[in-house]
């Protein structure tokens, strides 16, 4: 899978620290690569969840597609989604992971290997007291 986008929303009502909002682009499952994903609290077992969707199953989804892109830090693929009616879905996910592609920044180890901590690795509480 391709993270096309990510954000901790928390604090939210769900939980006080880890509310992660992710989008990815599956290529594996070329009938639905569109995943929607919510991590709450640690992971996706206990709360929050996946969804793997189509273009067409989009409007019917009731996780509000939009909004979960605009939470992921992704909002442009709704707009791209809604600016290509019609398109067909293999050249959408083509224009899709071409801009995602634009976006993204060389960065040095170090800085991958932090932004991956970053991402996976949360700590609550107080330490050194």
């Amino acid at each position: 899978m391709i993270e096309i986008g990510s954000r901790n929303n928390a604090p939210t009502p769900q939980h006080q620290t880890q509310d992660i909002y992710l989008f990815h682009i599956d290529l594996s499952r070329p009938d639905t690569p569109f995943c929607f994903e919510q991590s709450i609290g640690g992971g996706h077992c206990e709360q929050g969840g996946a969804a793997w969707l189509a273009v067409p199953e989009l409007e019917a989804w009731p996780g509000e597609w939009r909004q979960h892109l605009q939470k992921s830090d992704c909002g442009w693929v709704a707009e791209l989604v809604e600016g290509h009616p019609g398109v067909d879905q293999a050249t959408l996910v083509s224009m899709i992971l071409e801009r995602h592609a634009e976006n993204v920044k060389p960065v040095g180890r170090w800085q991958a290997i932090a932004g991956w901590f970053k991402r996976n690795i949360h700590f609550s509480g107080h330490y050194g007291v």
